[in-house]
């Protein structure tokens, strides 16, 4: 699929390119075209011959996984969103600064993955030169193009590389076995490594059909793969397993995938022949675990007896935690304070930040930034 049909829409031709520096409200205008353009796709007379054909690189990347994350992006990129970030930043839009080249190694586990990343580095006025996943399917790049049609300014400081020379600074996802090699070849330069995390929801036992449909998809929605994907549930004493299961069931989710199948079946044949205790619902294998990470098809649970031992849990996983799903975790537990006053204050504010309702996890606000770490600010910083 030609990617110039994509950008024949009036959304491009409304407006006359923005200069290379622009200010905080028309960068916001201008980003919310963008985002308008990407919520669009799916309408589009080619969205199913563009869809296949993404498919057909990375299986994992089926054509409601992609328009999941297109929406995503669409909601993430309104207005009032981009105002609130932006403006945090608009004295910093205004002053010239020499581009510096920033390496860019993003993963592939879910649709646009290190997308945020790329546009952090534009609109902080560097040249972004990005080493993409395998299993990326030109998905990044697809997005970024779009984004230099409405900007054409900015098309000189993207690029696409096989191998990251003379970089100023870097930013590098990957996995824990990864790290060690970022730090062996960038750890000397201005940079941010991160590995792969988790999510964890929590439960109270009150919960109700919307909450269940939200937990589903915050579990199965890119099939797990993601680091906002929750691979643990926190649950009170006394709720059966079967009872987190049945839950599960209000989320029309069926797993046709192929290699999630494949997954499903191998650790179900595992824990039978370890005789590891398990229970499944034919779509994910439930099992008892102090442990965050989870594989594929696997969901972990854990018990808490008190509010105490809820916020223990909870400070001993925050560090490797992306995002807590829950009802209204702030306001139901920051109202106790036998919960409340385990935490420090950092702890406080940190574990608030990345609090989500149910349903939320994949759909994070422009201005979440992944472990926290402000990447605008950092780049920035880039001399």
């Amino acid at each position: 699929m030609a990617i110039q049909s994509y950008f024949a829409g009036q959304i491009y031709n409304k407006d006359p390119p923005m200069p290379s520096n622009p200010s905080a409200a028309s960068l916001v205008h201008l980003l919310h075209r963008w985002g308008q353009w990407m919520g669009s796709t799916s309408n589009r007379d080619d969205w199913s011959e563009w869809s296949s054909s993404v498919s057909v690189q990375n299986p994992w990347f089926e054509p409601e996984m992609l328009k999941q994350a297109l929406k995503a992006w669409s909601m993430a990129l309104e207005l009032r969103s981009l105002e609130r970030w932006l403006a945090q930043d608009e004295d910093a839009l205004l002053l010239q600064r020499s581009p510096r080249n920033v390496g860019l190694i993003l993963p592939g586990n879910f649709p646009f993955a290190g997308l945020h990343d790329v546009l952090c580095t534009l609109i902080a006025g560097h040249t972004a030169l990005v080493k993409p996943s395998s299993d990326d399917a030109g998905l990044v790049s697809w997005a970024i193009q779009g984004l230099l049609a409405l900007q054409p300014e900015w098309k000189n400081r993207f690029a696409i590389v096989e191998k990251l020379n003379r970089v100023d600074a870097m930013i590098a996802t990957g996995s824990a076995s990864s790290l060690p090699y970022f730090e062996q070849y960038f750890g000397q330069i201005p940079h941010l490594f991160r590995s792969h995390r988790n999510s964890i929801a929590i439960l109270d036992g009150k919960e109700k059909t919307e909450d269940w449909i939200g937990l589903g998809q915050d579990i199965f929605l890119y099939y797990g793969k993601g680091c906002r994907n929750v691979s643990k549930v926190l649950v009170p004493e006394g709720m059966s397993p079967q009872q987190l299961l049945d839950g599960l069931q209000q989320y029309p989710w069926e797993g046709r995938n192929h290699r999630y199948r494949n997954n499903l079946d191998y650790q179900l044949a595992l824990h039978m022949l370890n005789r590891k205790p398990f229970t499944h619902n034919g779509s994910v294998i439930l099992v008892e675990s102090s442990k965050i990470s989870s594989p594929l098809a696997v969901l972990h649970f854990e018990y808490y007896q008190s509010e105490q031992e809820l916020a223990r849990l909870i400070l001993e996983a925050m560090p490797v935690t992306q995002c807590w799903s829950g009802n209204q975790l702030v306001v139901q537990w920051g109202q106790r304070a036998s919960f409340k006053n385990q935490f420090d204050e950092a702890q406080w504010n940190n574990w608030c930040y990345h609090a989500v309702e149910f349903g939320q996890c994949q759909f994070p606000e422009i201005d979440r930034y992944a472990d926290a770490v402000d990447t605008l600010a950092f780049l920035r910083s880039v001399q």
